[in-house]
């Protein structure tokens, strides 16, 4: 008997690592014979311990046979078996491809959703046609798995088709996939659709405004700035973060000396201030001295962030400190330098120096 024909008849051993090694002794010896009686063993086996020993055996083996058995376990009822799949092909990487072409024209929405799966960990040329399928496919979930894998890639030759599928009359997971997508792709230009599918960020509910929000952080300018500042004595806690995450991204991107912030109204700077001093997360309040340093000109605001430095809370100080430096307010040197003499946390002493 040869040694493949005794890995084979091993697989079915009553003995669990047996099986195990019968397994991993296949996938080293490369042999295309050995694909069926693995796919075989893999539909009726009970451990799973040998199942991951199959799957690593059908990634070992460099043969096509073990690329297209990993896609028909997309059609299995085993959730374990069609992820084992996934994997499998994710190895193969680009060589899976025109066997992942062919599922995503052939099989059903299930099986077209899988390919999109393997896709999104697969840096390989040639998928360009796979994901202009998928943008039209008939399914939402086919078509919003594919938005989020363009984001992920920043695939910018899909962005028009993402633009105009963010201002249909799409499924809300879809939008929200679109705004984040465009995001992440970063190409100013898209900021249009965003404003025409939104044109008044007070009327959005939260389920929208989040990656709403996200979109403008990538893409908004000045204007933007002002809008999303305007909402944040409007809405609740738990949205407030990705409020102040843009207002800092876009001021990083877009404001400077030649071109200040706006003015900061009083209903913005108490909610601010309210926020540094209350009882949100640390990191909330951090972005909030940090948005507030934004106008540390203004002698009442260097006042407040001066007076942070003091707090309880270190990430309060830290935001401060930044706040303060990034300023460039004069006069400020010996009081900072004060507090970099009482200050013991290993971050914020340092932050008060730069």
């Amino acid at each position: 008997m040869s040694l493949l024909s005794e890995q084979i008849e091993k697989l079915d051993s009553a003995d669990e690592t047996e099986r195990t090694y019968a397994a991993e002794d296949l996938g080293y010896l490369n042999a295309t014979d050995s694909v069926p009686p693995l796919l075989d063993r893999l539909q009726r086996e009970p451990s799973p311990v040998v199942r991951d020993a199959i799957g690593q055996a059908l990634i070992r083996l460099d043969v096509d046979e073990a690329i297209e058995g990993a896609v028909r376990l997309f059609e299995s009822d085993d959730a374990q078996l069609r992820n084992l799949g996934v994997d499998v092909l994710r190895h193969k990487g680009g060589r899976s491809i025109p066997f992942l072409r062919k599922a995503m024209h052939d099989g059903d929405r299930d099986m077209r959703k899988f390919v999109l799966d393997v896709l999104s960990a697969i840096q390989a040329k040639g998928t360009a046609d796979i994901y202009a399928a998928a943008l039209s496919d008939e399914d939402p979930n086919v078509v919003i798995t594919a938005v989020e894998n363009i984001g992920k890639l920043r695939a910018a030759e899909f962005r028009s088709q993402i633009e105009d599928l963010l201002e249909s009359d799409g499924h809300p997971m879809l939008i929200a996939a679109c705004l984040e997508a465009l995001a992440e792709i970063g190409n100013e230009s898209s900021l249009a659709a965003v404003q025409r599918r939104f044109p008044d960020l007070t009327e959005l509910p939260a389920f929208y405004l989040t990656p709403c929000l996200k979109a403008l952080a990538a893409l908004g300018r000045e204007r933007e700035f002002v809008d999303v500042a305007g909402l944040l004595p409007q809405r609740v806690a738990h949205i407030c973060p990705v409020m102040l995450s843009a207002l800092i991204a876009i001021h990083a991107r877009c404001i400077h000396k030649l071109c200040p912030p706006p003015d900061l109204s009083g209903s913005t700077r108490a909610v601010l201030e309210t926020m540094v001093e209350g009882t949100d997360p640390p990191t909330c309040r951090y972005q909030a001295a940090r948005v507030l340093g934004f106008w540390a000109e203004r002698d009442e605001v260097a006042a407040f962030l001066v007076s942070c430095l003091e707090s309880a809370e270190r990430l309060v100080r830290l935001g401060a400190a930044e706040a303060l430096r990034a300023s460039e307010r004069p006069g400020l040197e010996a009081l900072l330098l004060k507090h970099e003499l009482a200050e013991s946390d290993g971050e914020v002493r340092p932050a008060l120096s730069r």
